[in-house]
């Protein structure tokens, strides 16, 4: 459900997408309200899930995460053995992030490497589960944009 968000709570949340470090005092003063009320706004903004957490971006290549990979799977049809993979990429260490699509391919993978072996070693695990069907596999060799925050930048400033 898409919630209206007033102009104060755009601003509050364009400030922290630009820098989630920012005091209430400096949300307020940025926002023209008090510290109080930016503290009310933000906590009211986590409870109705607008805001998800505060967290750090960390650069995968300086922490010896220098090899990305983007991986589109077919799945067999099978329940049970579909749960058993998804329980697998879940708590795999290099899987960033699992989408599931409609369409010819059923799941899309971002994962994370030191390199090409671990990349390989995780991909023959993978194939082991009886349901995986086919899987394409992309290498990044370079990233030109990696910026999550603008679209919602840009809805903000609407």
């Amino acid at each position: 459900m898409e919630i209206q968000l007033k102009k104060k709570d755009k601003c509050i949340l364009t400030a922290l997408l630009e820098n989630g470090r920012l005091s209430y005092s400096e949300l307020g003063r940025r926002c023209g309200i008090s510290r109080q009320v930016a503290f009310e706004r933000v906590k009211k903004l986590s409870e109705e899930g607008v805001a998800k957490g505060f967290s750090v971006r960390l650069d995968a290549d300086k922490l010896g995460f220098s090899f990305r990979a983007y991986v589109l799977l077919i799945a067999k049809p099978e329940e049970k053995l579909r749960n058993e993979l998804a329980e697998f990429l879940k708590n795999s260490k290099n899987v960033r992030k699992i989408q599931l699509l409609f369409g010819r391919f059923d799941f899309f993978l971002e994962l994370l490497f030191r390199d090409k072996e671990e990349l390989t070693e995780f991909l023959k695990t993978m194939q082991s589960f009886g349901v995986v069907e086919r899987t394409e596999t992309f290498i990044v060799y370079q990233t030109i944009k990696d910026k999550p925050e603008d679209p919602f930048l840009a809805c903000l400033r609407e």
